[in-house]
């Protein structure tokens, strides 16, 4: 007993220590969620595994932040582009928009990372280039590494809403000074990128986003209870939720006009036993690249009625699928605005090409 009143006592010291090195500030709902009603809840750390804390000292380290909105950068990417720097485009300067190769007559697609990730990942370069091989867009890319790279899940957490708000802003500079339309945004976000591109959906004032696409929207410390604080279906015309990690570091409830789970969503093929869930949170981000790239017919998900169907349909089903079931495009250019809603399930390979 003493051993481990030793050990708690040790957890609560270093989780303290980091609650004086670390501030921020993020209006979390911190009740207990109705997977864990005690005082300790499990977050994930950058070596791929999990710390219980407690939601006291969480609570603490979220009164105060240096993160700021001039911490988030925002860099243009179009077919013009003389070089691979991009364009950088200023909240406080009207001219970088002007100035630059952005043009209100493309359509725009905003990437937003998640944690241990940055401007410079794959993710922000792999759906930049597929979106630029195949059309001539508006393609920006969100950085918040300078929050998002730190060991500290509960620091990036943080910054969510800050990250949030500062795309809403440019968002909003875009239509003043670029003429922007926003029935012709698409915003992509993983992770806690995926809350970020929420709350930017909900915040914009110069009309409504088109599409959202969350992908694996993180859930650690954020509450199906707590919408205002997550990415929502109300974010967009058409949010399109992809989980492929779901119940552990996604959200495993429907959150979306349509949410997507490949292969069940839990667990990804190919990823092994993959305690922590990394492998399969970040299939969400590469099937979404192939989904830029495939044919709408090697896309195409079946609906279910409930959680309890998304495993995939049984084989009589199978043997009626282009009869009775309905089947819509996962991911893709366009979206599936106005064609899908409810619960859908696709099957896909355990390595690239995952459509078959």
């Amino acid at each position: 007993m003493e051993g481990r009143v030793v050990r708690v006592l040790a957890v609560i010291t270093l989780t303290l220590q980091a609650a004086k090195d670390v501030s921020m500030k993020v209006p979390l709902e911190l009740e207990p969620t109705n997977l864990d009603e005690s005082a300790w809840i499990p977050v994930p750390n950058a070596a791929g595994e999990w710390t219980w804390t407690h939601r006291k000292v969480v609570s603490m380290m979220h009164r105060k932040s240096s993160f700021q909105m001039s911490d988030v950068s925002f860099t243009l990417y179009t077919r013009q582009d003389i070089d691979d720097d991009g364009q950088l485009l200023e909240l406080s300067n009207g001219d970088s928009i002007v100035g630059s190769n952005f043009r209100s007559d493309r359509p725009t697609r905003v990437i937003v990372h998640g944690w241990q990730a940055g401007g410079g990942s794959p993710i922000a370069y792999s759906i930049r280039d597929a979106y630029l091989m195949h059309w001539d867009y508006n393609v920006i890319v969100a950085d918040w590494a300078t929050c998002s790279m730190a060991w500290n899940y509960v620091r990036a957490v943080g910054c969510v809403p800050t990250v949030g708000k500062s795309l809403e802003l440019l968002l909003d500079e875009l239509n003043r000074s670029g003429g922007l339309l926003m029935e012709t945004v698409y915003l992509i976000g993983h992770s806690l990128g995926a809350h970020a591109a929420g709350i930017a959906g909900k915040e914009v004032t110069s009309g409504q986003i088109h599409t959202i696409f969350a992908l694996d929207p993180a859930l650690p410390l954020f509450s199906i209870h707590a919408p205002a604080n997550r990415i929502n279906h109300r974010d967009a015309m058409y949010v399109e939720v992809i989980h492929t990690n779901a119940g552990l570091l996604g959200f495993q409830h429907p959150i979306g006009t349509a949410d997507f789970y490949p292969n069940g969503g839990s667990h990804q093929p190919g990823c092994g036993l993959n305690i922590a869930g990394l492998c399969s949170h970040s299939r969400a981000w590469e099937l979404f690249v192939e989904t830029l790239m495939q044919p709408e017919a090697k896309l195409l998900a079946s609906k279910v009625e409930s959680l309890t169907d998304v495993k995939g349909p049984t084989i009589a089903e199978v043997f009626r699928l282009d009869q009775t079931i309905e089947r819509v495009k996962m991911g893709g250019e366009p979206s599936s605005a106005g064609n899908a809603e409810g619960l859908y399930h696709i099957t896909t390979r355990d390595s690239s090409p995952f459509f078959g």
